[in-house]
């Protein structure tokens, strides 16, 4: 092998040693959303008793296993007959260092029992910026509400988000 081949192939192996210090991994992002809603608009469908929809802005704080803490805030669309039905909402967390995730429910369902709601859903990831930049993924969400739908009540969720880079 001549001077040159060796040269080219030491070039090679560093351009690729230096691109793989770029390569981001996968993480899973656990984390409990303590939210607000800071705005609720209902509607009774009519049809059947009981059966409204509305549509929701929710704002409050993300907690994580080792203390850290973020921003959340979603906004959320719900058919329910009685309280229980399906949501839709979009949501973003931002992270104490400026990096976010967005991710959008797949499937949402509340069950209300006539003194706590009771939710479920499979999330997507749909983006972000920050360490999330080109994020995508899934993940999963239960949560509980303790009063009715209306502006000004509580929630928390817990969220358990797969981000691959």
């Amino acid at each position: 092998m001549n001077r040159s081949s060796i040269l080219t192939i030491a070039a090679l192996a560093l351009l690729c040693l230096g691109a793989s210090s770029y390569a981001r991994a996968d993480e899973t992002v656990k984390f409990r959303a303590i939210t607000h809603a800071t705005s609720i608009q209902s509607q009774d469908v009519g049809d059947v008793d009981g059966h409204t929809m509305s549509v929701g802005r929710f704002s409050g704080i993300a907690t994580f296993p080792d203390g850290a803490t973020g921003t959340v805030y979603f906004t959320v669309i719900t058919d329910y007959l009685k309280g229980s039905g399906t949501f839709s909402f979009y949501e973003n967390l931002t992270l104490s260092d400026g990096s976010a995730v967005w991710y959008k429910t797949t499937t949402g369902t509340t069950t209300f029992d006539g003194a706590i709601s009771r939710s479920q859903a499979t999330l997507t990831v749909l983006g972000g910026k920050g360490k999330y930049e080109g994020a995508k993924g899934d993940g999963t969400l239960t949560g509980v509400r303790v009063q009715g739908l209306a502006t000004g009540v509580d929630r928390y969720d817990d969220l358990v988000i797969n981000v691959k880079k």
